[in-house]
């Protein structure tokens, strides 16, 4: 309830890697709830998938959850969160989640309208964060949602060269409906 007044410049941000000693807690990676899935023995980059396919107009609420080894590096449709051809869920809420380790993308939203994604965390992954697969999805709302240790893929989904996760990005959003 006060005023702090600085009369020079900061000389530079500190960080623990400048202090060992001043470390800032950021955000917090960890939830109650958690998925997580074994290692496949024979692929380590096949982790576990969660599908939300074809409920239009059935709400769909994803919150306080914590993803860990999921995606399917190369796999079509394998992701940590993936709304698939849903059509319109208005009211539906994906929030307070994290995403880590994972394989193939973080939240994926696929022929799907209306979703609100908000204050999740996507940490150290392969491939997009926060993705819009097709460019034709609208009104979708990105409230808060923080991505960072994003990775481009080794093995790309097969279809046809036209996958951008080489070069990922935190956010790929194709549309401006957005």
């Amino acid at each position: 309830a006060g005023t702090i007044t600085i009369d020079q410049m900061i000389p530079f941000t500190t960080t623990k890697a400048d202090d060992e000693h001043f470390p800032v807690e950021v955000v917090n990676l960890s939830r109650n709830f958690i998925l997580e899935a074994e290692e496949d023995p024979n692929n380590a980059l096949h982790g576990g998938h969660f599908i939300i396919k074809h409920t239009p107009d059935i709400q769909q609420l994803i919150e306080g959850i914590e993803i860990v080894n999921f995606g399917q590096q190369g796999t079509l449709g394998r992701y940590p969160i993936h709304f698939h051809m849903c059509g319109s869920v208005e009211g539906s809420v994906v929030s307070k989640n994290v995403i880590k380790h994972s394989n193939q993308r973080g939240i994926v939203i696929h022929g799907t309208n209306n979703v609100t994604i908000s204050d999740n965390v996507i940490y150290d992954i392969k491939g997009h964060g926060y993705f819009l697969e097709d460019g034709a999805e609208q009104y979708n709302r990105f409230y808060r949602n923080l991505a960072t240790k994003i990775y481009p893929v080794v093995t790309l989904v097969d279809s046809g060269e036209m996958e951008t996760d080489k070069q990922a990005s935190a956010f790929w959003i194709s549309n401006t409906m957005n």
